[in-house]
C-alpha cells in the first residue's frame, strides 16, 4: 500500500493517543510519516495537525490540562517566525503556569522536559535542527542531493532577480525544495511522498 493510500485509509494525522506529536498542518503529518516508513519506525504514536503555529502551542496547553492527558507530547514546529529564539520564547510563554522547566535554548538533539508534577512528558524539535531558524522545507533540503538542490537555489535566485518571483522572503526554502521537486521523476509529489520515494 503507498503512503498516499496509507494515510487516507488511516487518518493517521488525526490520532489522539497516550503518545501524540503535535505538527502545524498536514505536510508535516506525511513528512513525519514518510520518515517513519522508510526508518520502519513503528507507529506507536499518534499526530495531530493542529493548523498552523498558534494551533500547536494551543493544542498543547488543551492536552496538558485535560483529564487523563497523554503520556508523552511531542512538539514539532516551525522556527521561521520570528526565529529560533522567538519561537523557544513562545513555548517558553505557553508553559510558564506549569511545572516544566525548560533549558536557556533548545537542545540540538532534541529538547525533552519532564515536569515535578504529574503532567506528560514534553519533547520539542524546532525546524529545521533545531539549532537556526528555518522551517520543514529547510529540514527536508537536507535530504535533497546536494548538487542538483544547488542548482534549484541558484534558479529561483535567477527568477527572482528577473522580478519573476512573488514569494515572501521568508519562504525561499520552500521555493527552492518545490523546485528541486519538480525535477524529480514525479514532479508533481507532495514533500512526503517525495521522501517516501
Amino acid at each position: 500500500m503507498s503512503l498516499a493510500e496509507n494515510l487516507k485509509q488511516n487518518s493517521v494525522c488525526k490520532q489522539d493517543t497516550d503518545k501524540v506529536l503535535l505538527v502545524e498542518g498536514d505536510t508535516d503529518c506525511h513528512v513525519v510519516m514518510a520518515l517513519c516508513q522508510a526508518h520502519n519506525i513503528p507507529e506507536t504514536f499518534g499526530i495531530y495537525q493542529c493548523g498552523s503555529d498558534d494551533g500547536v502551542l494551543k493544542r498543547l496547553n488543551a492536552l496538558i490540562t485535560r483529564p487523563n492527558p497523554p503520556q508523552v507530547i511531542g512538539v514539532m514546529l516551525d522556527a521561521d517566525n520570528p526565529s529560533l529564539e522567538g519561537r523557544w520564547k513562545s513555548i517558553a510563554k505557553k508553559l510558564q503556569n506549569y511545572s516544566y522547566e525548560l533549558p536557556a535554548k533548545p537542545d540540538a538533539n532534541g529538547t525533552i522536559v519532564v515536569s515535578n508534577e504529574n503532567e506528560p512528558k514534553l519533547g520539542f524539535w524546532l525546524m529545521p535542527n533545531n539549532q537556526v531558524s528555518g522551517m520543514l522545507e529547510d529540514f527536508c533540503a537536507e535530504l535533497a542531493e546536494p548538487n542538483s538542490l544547488a542548482f534549484a537555489r541558484d534558479c529561483v535566485l535567477q527568477a527572482q532577480s528577473r522580478n519573476l518571483t512573488t514569494f515572501k522572503e521568508v519562504h525561499r526554502s520552500k521555493a527552492e525544495i518545490h523546485t528541486y521537486l519538480s525535477w524529480q521523476d514525479e514532479p508533481d509529489n507532495p514533500l512526503g511522498r517525495a521522501i517516501a520515494m
